[in-house]
């Protein structure tokens, strides 16, 4: 490795360039450095993680100077979006080849998920950065995995000679399984266990399949729009939903010193502002813009009220997450369990969980999106949120012939898959109108299990009054 000795004037070290009537010209020498440094990138990035990486470990790993690394990139993101663009373009091409030469539908799907999947046993850190690593980088991060999304999606939609529809989502159905399938991709290569991966490609084929054809009843479904009048849910608010404390006309602790108020309701009252600050503040301008003090003065508390009740930021925003999902999760069990039948307790549960979000929009940005990029321990309980709504399809397996039924990761398919068409309404900034989801996200739920036409006549059913 080149640490030090002469430089050429582009900056590299000039034991790197290659020697006599084969050298390279500039233009290739800087391609070549290019190369280096993004390859450097993923290997430091894949094995500890974007965080942890520092633009000296890159130029040390690539073997360039510092003053190459800044002739080509501008910073350390930029490098990263650099080597995630190229890794990207490399593996769908990977895929869409693999696609290409395969015949018939079932074997083009199979090739180009193996293709996919052989992708992720080979190189495990370039994807971990392509899946797991960009959600560091904030809504950059969010951006270029809506493109990796759409991408994959459109592949998929040429091979199926599905039709796009009108509407937010091109053709939802579509997005919930290319977002199924990197959900399982992603939980693969976080946990280690991409070596798993293949031996999934025919179970993911069978279960992405048993949605076509395309009932009557969901090809009747032309755009996407509320499916009824919105449901009056009952229950508790999630964080986020009071109105800002205005501190203009009351200081910081101020309500402490309320006489007339017990401590015990002050010690409460303090907690809910300071979570409902955390779930706005994030909504507004991004976790990692967040600060103590930010918090401190949108719920009008004194930064010791803060620390009396909780360690530092990440604990007040996983506390935050975990009462709105308690109150998200309630609301949906109540109405599952008061539906006739399995079928449309399904349908009653996604409709009452899109309502719930639709009207929480701070806590469904912190839920979908800020927890997916904040930190690491966010995105872990983000993940077990997903595996907690999944439970109430487990009954799925019962309803399901024995001769077809689904294999075992659909419910972990159906589940990432779900919460992929949320993260893109999010994304989109048209959270009030996650409700127009629910036929959709209905029938992605209950076909693998009760066939394409009954999921088709529950989902586009009109909702219960």
């Amino acid at each position: 490795m080149a640490t030090g000795g002469k430089t050429t004037q582009d900056g590299a070290p000039e034991s790197r360039l290659p020697r006599g009537p084969h050298s390279l010209s500039r233009e290739q020498v800087a391609s070549n450095q290019r190369e280096r440094l993004m390859r450097a990138m993923i290997d430091l990035v894949g094995g500890q993680g974007y965080g942890a990486t520092t633009v000296a470990e890159v130029i040390a790993r690539a073997e360039v100077s510092r003053k190459a690394f800044y002739e080509h990139y501008e910073n350390k993101q930029d490098c990263f979006l650099a080597a995630y663009d190229a890794a990207v373009a490399q593996g769908f091409e990977r895929v869409a080849g693999a696609v290409r030469e395969a015949g018939g539908l079932q074997q083009e799907f199979g090739s180009g998920l193996g293709a996919l999947f052989e992708g992720a046993v080979e190189s495990p850190s370039i994807q971990r950065v392509v899946l797991v690593e960009i959600a560091a980088l904030g809504p950059a991060g969010i951006e270029r995995r809506e493109q990796l999304i759409s991408a994959y999606e459109e592949l998929l939609r040429e091979t199926l000679g599905a039709s796009p529809r009108p509407g937010t989502i091109p053709n939802p159905l579509l997005r919930a399984v290319v977002g199924s399938i990197l959900k399982v991709l992603y939980s693969r290569v976080q946990s280690g266990a991409q070596r798993q991966l293949p031996r999934l490609v025919p179970d993911l084929v069978r279960w992405s399949l048993s949605y076509y054809p395309l009932p009557a009843a969901m090809d009747a479904i032309r755009e996407l729009r509320p499916n009824g009048p919105p449901v009056a849910l009952a229950g508790g608010r999630a964080p986020g939903t009071l109105s800002p404390w205005s501190t203009s006309s009351r200081g910081r602790g101020a309500s402490r010193r309320t006489p007339s108020l017990s401590r015990s309701f002050l010690v409460h009252s303090q907690r809910e502002r300071i979570l409902d600050a955390v779930a706005q503040l994030s909504a507004e301008k991004g976790y990692a813009n967040l600060t103590l003090d930010d918090i401190a003065e949108r719920a009008a508390v004194s930064l010791q009220a803060f620390y009396e009740h909780f360690a530092d930021k990440e604990d007040a925003f996983l506390v935050a997450y975990e009462v709105g999902h308690g109150k998200g999760r309630a609301i949906v069990e109540r109405v599952h369990d008061a539906a006739p039948d399995w079928p449309h307790a399904v349908r009653a549960g996604i409709a009452a969980l899109l309502e719930f979000l639709a009207s929480e929009p701070a806590f469904a940005h912190m839920a979908l999106v800020d927890a997916l990029i904040a930190t690491p321990r966010t995105a872990e309980r983000s993940n077990k949120g997903i595996v907690r709504y999944a439970e109430l399809l487990v009954p799925g397996l019962d309803e399901a012939p024995a001769s077809r039924r689904p294999p075992d990761v659909t419910i972990e398919a159906i589940a990432g898959g779900i919460f992929e068409l949320c993260l893109t309404y999010t994304v989109q900034g048209r959270v009030a109108e996650l409700t127009e989801l629910t036929p959709w996200a209905t029938y992605f739920a209950l076909a693998p299990f009760i066939g394409p036409e009954k999921a088709g006549q529950v989902a586009a059913a009109p909702a219960a009054s």
